[in-house]
């Protein structure tokens, strides 16, 4: 599944990037391409890859949404979250993934990151205040990934408070 196909099941209002980022992404490919061929793969062992937006047929394998991390409560240590089409995860290296209550939580803030001019496309990066009525935390990563969250959660699309 591609991006367009994942923004049509999401709530969310997700945008098409402006031309001078799809110039730039365009231009990333050429480079991390040739990058992996000089280092002789190294590049693609690392994990530096694009986000594939992939919506697995099985229903409680995890998509492809890119580096989503969880802080919960806010001042604790960041986590790694994926997503399956049915809920939400947080899975700890060395540790069980446990699901995560997203559909007890509410946004609270939703900022857009550095220098990004409140971009709503795929892999602008975001990062919403998240709470529970007790705690608070925050999650971050690629608006697109933050909005399949949202739509699994039920969370109305947030307005940008930064």
């Amino acid at each position: 599944m591609s991006a367009d196909e994942l923004r049509r099941r999401v709530h969310w209002t997700v945008q098409d990037p402006p031309p001078g980022v799809r110039a730039g992404r365009a231009l990333s490919s050429v480079l991390h391409a040739v990058s992996t061929v000089v280092t002789l793969g190294a590049d693609a062992a690392l994990g530096t890859r694009r986000v594939g937006w992939s919506l697995p047929a099985d229903p409680a394998a995890y998509l492809d949404l890119g580096v989503v991390r969880l802080r919960w409560p806010a001042e604790a240590a960041a986590e790694p979250v994926q997503a399956t089409q049915e809920g939400v995860w947080a899975t700890p290296e060395g540790r069980p993934a446990r699901r995560l209550p997203v559909e007890t939580w509410r946004v609270v803030e939703a900022v857009p990151g550095t220098g990004s001019g409140r971009p709503r496309y795929p892999e602008a990066g975001w990062q919403l205040t998240v709470t529970d009525g007790t705690t608070t935390g925050s999650l971050s990563g690629a608006w697109l990934a933050l909005a399949w969250i949202g739509h699994l959660a039920g969370w109305p699309d947030p307005a940008p408070t930064a």
